[in-house]
């Protein structure tokens, strides 16, 4: 008996040693480093930084409760539903982690054996931009939401292709979210050149020019993606940029100045466009119960749907609502019955809204009739009721106003974009690094490895195939894309390959054939 309770109170004192070895140190601080720092940080959108114990111990309340609520960090996609690149969200075990360093008094641990603080760079969290413009310096005189447009020149001598596109407001306090337009007709400056007095023009929804191109977009939070280096958004030589900023209510007498850093592909040739476009929407061509229209004191759920006429692969999707949606599902039906998962948001929230790049280019088969249902709860359960008591909503461009749009950004589909990898977390830290399939293709070597200017790929084809070779960095960024040979025959091949404008470090070249097969073979460039 005696034995038994000497038992009992060791293993007391180790569950109780256990509870107690969560601290800041080693078990908090790589969570708020990961997932809060970014926006949390001297200088970030977040208002008040948690880089550091003492930073964090004083928010320790508030941490522990806006992570149990799932309000922060503020990831809306259901990550059961559908995975994303660059994803943002704390697991349950994460959660809990919190909570019990909180309640156990937050201890520090021990401070030498924290991470460094993550380091930011305020000009560009992404590397040196092709081209940098700026918004005008402005002050607020609205005392509601603003919607303002400014129209800047986009300076380019010739046609350029945008990978990626990324703001850096001027004051993080007053800029809700972004979005850039391409206009072509000079009609934004017409409109700009009406209010002389005034720097830009509003206009809400969208810039008030037919046939202005959505080219990019920025809301707090996101991070900027780049899309594979052979991909880009058509940028027009001597256009105009329309920058519509949303300054909301409450920051009247405030300034900002945002700054726009454009990412190009390293050539313009030869580069696949991507169009940005809600093929989703609320208007009577896809919207099955159209108009939106949800009475005071009503719920209503909405279906729109289009059929895709061709094959198309699909980089990013980016729902958008207003104040009254709830929850949102977006999805595609194959001719083959095949259901294809786009996103899914359980809890909308419009102020925390953004685009979601796919962790892999998904294909999107011709004939797929793709679906979005969208609920909206115009009463007092939801959170975000702009009326006091609920009014009519309907469609229309005003934030109190409702909208059911799903952008997508896609372009037309080549045999295997499906494999390009756009979410570094899927590429194995474990080298060397090796996938393959089973049939078609063996014996793959690459010689000299590492090499210094030029390497040869050997590779043996078992049967006649069609194969295109692709080199890609350790983010899975493809940087180099090989074009596709045609029924080359069962054998022994060789590609030589010349690496002069690859940067010295780790790459990983894939080769794959028609047939399926897939093989990724580590290359170190000196």
């Amino acid at each position: 008996m005696r034995l038994f309770l000497l038992l009992l109170v060791c293993l007391a004192l180790q569950l109780k040693g256990s509870a107690q070895s969560i601290n800041w140190a080693t078990d908090i601080a790589p969570i708020l480093y990961d997932h809060c720092a970014s926006c949390h940080r001297d200088g970030g959108v977040g208002g008040f930084s948690l880089v550091g114990y003492d930073h964090a111990f004083n928010q320790r309340e508030s941490i522990m409760d806006a992570t149990q609520a799932r309000r922060m960090p503020p990831w809306k996609p259901d990550p059961t539903y559908r995975r994303y690149a660059h994803e943002n969200f704390l697991t349950d075990a994460e959660i809990q982690r919190i909570a019990q360093w909180v309640n156990d008094g937050a201890p520090a641990g021990d401070l030498s054996q924290a991470p460094q603080p993550p380091m930011f760079n305020d000009e560009s969290s992404v590397g040196v931009p092709d081209l940098v413009l700026q918004t005008p310096f402005y002050t607020i005189t609205a005392t509601e939401d603003e919607y303002r447009c400014f129209v800047i020149p986009n300076g380019l001598s010739q046609t350029a292709f945008l990978r990626g596109l990324e703001a850096i407001p001027g004051n993080h306090e007053v800029v809700h979210h972004i979005l850039i337009y391409e206009d072509v007709t000079g009609g934004a400056r017409q409109l700009d050149n009406q209010t002389p007095n005034e720097v830009g023009y509003v206009s809400f929804g969208g810039i008030g020019v037919n046939n202005a191109r959505l080219v990019g977009s920025w809301v707090p939070g996101a991070r900027t993606a780049l899309t594979p280096p052979f991909m880009g958004i058509k940028l027009t030589p001597g256009a105009d940029l329309v920058v519509q900023m949303h300054y909301p209510a409450g920051v009247t007498g405030m300034s900002d100045q945002t700054k726009l850093n454009f990412f190009f592909t390293p050539q313009n040739q030869g580069v696949r466009e991507i169009s940005i476009n809600p093929v989703l929407n609320h208007s009577p061509f896809s919207l099955e119960n159209y108009p939106l229209f949800i009475p005071a004191n009503q719920t209503k759920t909405y279906h729109a749907k289009y059929t895709v006429p061709l094959a198309a692969s699909v980089i990013t999707v980016a729902p958008h609502m207003h104040l009254i949606g709830r929850n949102i599902e977006a999805y595609g039906v194959t001719p083959q019955n095949d259901t294809i998962r786009l996103i899914r948001i359980n809890d909308w929230d419009f102020h925390w809204q953004g685009g979601y790049q796919f962790q892999k280019v998904v294909k999107v088969p011709a004939q797929t009739v793709l679906h979005a249902y969208a609920t909206y709860d115009n009463t007092f359960n939801n959170p975000y009721q702009p009326n006091d008591p609920p009014q009519l909503v309907t469609q229309g461009e005003a934030t109190t106003d409702e909208m059911m749009l799903v952008y997508f950004a896609y372009t037309g589909y080549q045999f295997g974009d499906e494999n390009i990898i756009l979410d570094s977390t899927l590429l194995s830290s474990d080298l060397p690094r090796e996938l393959s399939s089973d049939a078609g293709l063996e014996q793959v070597k690459i010689w000299p490895n590492p090499a210094n200017g030029q390497t040869s790929v050997t590779f043996v084809l078992t049967e006649q195939a069609d194969y295109r070779m692709s080199i890609a960095d350790v983010t899975g960024r493809i940087v180099r894309f090989f074009p596709r040979k045609e029924k080359m025959p069962a054998g022994l091949h060789q590609e030589t390959i010349d690496l002069t404008d690859l940067t010295p470090g780790i790459y990983f070249m894939e080769i794959q054939t028609d047939a399926g097969a897939v093989v990724t073979r580590k290359l170190v460039v000196e």
